[in-house]
């Protein structure tokens, strides 16, 4: 499917070496839905919503779990074609093609969460800022048993840490003794089975029985005023058409709302 696209994008190289105008988004398709990017969007809503869609539409999804900065780039070279950004694009990626388009999807809250059978049930900005950068390391001072605190991270080049970062931590750095991983499937695995905290998008951890999401502020994910919050997005080369627009109004307009609000995120209004 890919090998055709691969093709194209050395074409629209030697197009613009020569002056030429042409985009690999004018001549390379994709069948069906090919999803690449944002590993939390992937978890949060594709990974669960694929069979659905296809049923529902009889358009076969095929998805890559990778990272924000990743959806722009497999966009414009013809491996996918609907990309996800927990994020607004950035200048530098809407300059990479002028057919890049992105569509809001749902609104996400960033989930705080920590083992199943923990005591400690909220927590404050202030305090998360204080375990995440080391200042607070014993399980007591949030009201759970005493132990330390594992600290369990997403990748720092990820759009969640990101995130979390500027809404959260501010100036702080992460704790060094910090797990660092990846994916928003890899921050799971990494936490699981430990006396750790971490986060990730709610909709990746609303529905696993291994943690319990604590409130921040007073707030729970998925309610008004949740302090930690983000934006999901689709990323399209030029305004949604075919199958592409299909998923697209999938989650805007149709059946795939249903999976966003199951997911503990909020519906575009």
């Amino acid at each position: 499917m890919f090998k055709r696209c691969v093709l194209v994008g050395v074409l629209a190289v030697a197009a613009t070496v020569i002056g030429w105008s042409l985009q690999a988004t004018q001549v390379c398709a994709v069948e069906g839905i090919h999803y690449d990017g944002s590993s939390q969007i992937y978890w949060a809503l594709v990974k669960d919503s694929m069979e659905a869609f296809t049923k529902e539409t009889g358009i076969k999804v095929t998805a890559e779990d990778r990272k924000t900065q990743d959806a722009v780039p497999s966009l414009v070279s013809g491996r996918c074609n609907v990309g996800g950004l927990a994020r607004k694009m950035k200048l530098a990626e809407k300059s990479q093609s002028q057919d890049l388009t992105e569509t809001l999807i749902a609104r996400d809250h960033i989930a705080v969460f920590v083992p199943a059978g923990s005591k400690a049930e909220e927590v404050t900005k202030e305090q998360l800022r204080k375990v995440f950068s080391g200042q607070i390391t014993d399980w007591k001072d949030l009201g759970d048993d005493p132990g330390p605190i594992q600290v369990v991270i997403p990748q720092t080049k990820t759009t969640c840490n990101r995130n979390f970062t500027e809404l959260v931590m501010g100036d702080a750095p992460f704790a060094q003794s910090s797990v660092i991983t990846e994916t928003a499937g890899a921050v799971l695995d990494a936490a699981k089975g430990k006396r750790a905290i971490s986060f990730i998008s709610f909709g990746a951890v609303s529905k696993t029985a291994d943690f319990k999401v604590l409130k921040v502020d007073g707030k729970k994910p998925g309610e008004n005023g949740y302090p930690i919050a983000q934006e999901m997005y689709f990323a399209t080369m030029g305004p949604p058409s075919g199958d592409v627009k299909k998923y697209v109004d999938f989650f805007l307009t149709g059946s795939g709302k249903e999976i966003i609000l199951k997911q503990g995120l909020l519906t575009v209004q």
